[in-house]
Formats: structure tokens, C-alpha cells, sequence
């Protein structure tokens, strides 16, 4: 689908849009969508979209100040991510359960579980994490094997397929998504990832980026249209 396209349809009232728009998310760890798209993901969900996150590592080895074993903070980590899921209006949650570490990563387990979810759903549209610009390896692996995955599936979304943006901040986008009523659930979403942010205050860095993406949209624009943005990169899916 053109992007003018899908600009023009999803512009539409929410009673005007499809009925069924199913669209899967794919992070590397419980908290990632969140950080990333978390306003997006709000934002979907009240244009009826139905939201499936898969999450391929448990998150065990994440900053940990409480001393915790590695199966102690994955089972808070999942915990988490439900409650935050439940702020977003998510769907469902997929646990991949893999290791929090790339090298220790099932990739064939991995590809297996996302070709049957994408064969099950026919997603109109994904997103996950950039396999080339992302600084942390476990994104960029994320982003490589869901792009394995489409092509092996057969998939190709007619809304696409989308990265989002979470360590280090995209160059150019393709997609820019205002997201100033959404903004306070996003917050509350990454609050929930409270074993992430005790340490780091991951709410207030990303949603300084979201301030700046807004307000730097358009160096043409006499004023913003917006307050908080999230951007995307589109992603081509070989065959």
C-alpha cells in the first residue's frame, strides 16, 4: 500500500477503517515497544487495530541494581511487560523466551515462532527494531530474523513493514506519528517496566526525543503540528 494511501485510509474515522487490522510488533526484550512506539501502539489500538507483541529474549540480563538471579528478573520482566501491554490496549503478548544475550539466541526457534505467528495473523502491518542502525545487537538481530521471517512466510504487509527507534536515534525517517494524546499512556506503559527504570530513566530520555522529533519535523513549518512524535523507517522484505 502507498504510504499516501495508507495516510488517506487511516485517516478516516475509526468506524470508516477496516474491521480486522492486524498488526504485529516484534522487540528484543519486554520493554523495547514500549520505549520505542508505545505512543503508536496507543494510537493503533484506538483506531481498532488489534496488537499482537512478541518479545524474543526474556530480558534476564538487564541492569539488575537488586541483587536478583537471572530467572528472577525474567519472570519480573514478564510480569511487566503484561501490565504495560494491558496500559496500551495490547492484544496479545508472545514470549520467545530466549536467552538475554545474541550469541545465546535460537535463531531457527526463533524464525520458526515468528513465520507461525505470521502465517496465523496475515498482519496488515510490522514493526520491530532496525537491524542496521540500532546500537544494541540484540535489536539489530531482532530486526534481521523478522525480516528472514517475512521473506520465508511469504508475508508482505500491505501497510508494510516498520522500524522503530531505540537505541540511537534515526538520521531520516519514513513515517513520522504524531502522538500528543497518547503521550501520558506511553509514560505509564514504561513505568510499568519498573525493575528498567529504577536505574534508568528511560521515560524521560525517550520522550525528549519524541519532544524533539515534534518540534524538528518540518524546518519549512511556520509552527509544529504536534508536541511528541515517533518516527519509523520502512523496512524492504527481499524475496
Amino acid at each position: 500500500m502507498p504510504y499516501a494511501l495508507y495516510n488517506k485510509l487511516y485517516a478516516l474515522p475509526p468506524s470508516c477503517r477496516p474491521m480486522s487490522r492486524q498488526i504485529l510488533i516484534v522487540s528484543a526484550h519486554p520493554d523495547d515497544m514500549e520505549i520505542g512506539m508505545g505512543g503508536t501502539v496507543a494510537k493503533l489500538v484506538e483506531e481498532r487495530a488489534e496488537i499482537t507483541s512478541l518479545v524474543v529474549t526474556d530480558g534476564g540480563r538487564a541492569s539488575n541494581p537488586f541483587g536478583w538471579t537471572e530467572q528472577r528478573m525474567a519472570d519480573v520482566r514478564r510480569t511487566e511487560a503484561l501490565r504495560a501491554a494491558e496500559v496500551l490496549g495490547v492484544t496479545e503478548v508472545i514470549f520467545c523466551d530466549q536467552p538475554d544475550a545474541a550469541d545465546e539466541v535460537d535463531e531457527v526457534a526463533v524464525r520458526r515462532k515468528l513465520v507461525a505467528v505470521m502465517t496465523r495473523l496475515k498482519p496488515i502491518e510490522v514493526y520491530t527494531l532496525h537491524e542496521e542502525l540500532d546500537r544494541h545487537p540484540g535489536h539489530r538481530q531482532a530486526g534481521r530474523l523478522v525480516r528472514e521471517s517475512a521473506a520465508e512466510s511469504d508475508l508482505m504487509p500491505s501497510g508494510g513493514v516498520w522500524a522503530y527507534e531505540v537505541w540511537g536515534p534515526f538520521a531520516r525517517w519514513d513515517r513520522l506519528e504524531y502522538i500528543d494524546v497518547y503521550v501520558e499512556k506511553k509514560r505509564l506503559a514504561i513505568a510499568e517496566h519498573r525493575s528498567q527504570v529504577a536505574t534508568i530513566p528511560y521515560g524521560d530520555g525517550v520522550l525528549g526525543l519524541n519532544r524533539w522529533r515534534a518540534v524538528f519535523a518540518d524546518p519549512m513549518a511556520e509552527t509544529p503540528a504536534g508536541t511528541y512524535a515517533e518516527v519509523f523507517l520502512r523496512v524492504a522484505i527481499g524475496r
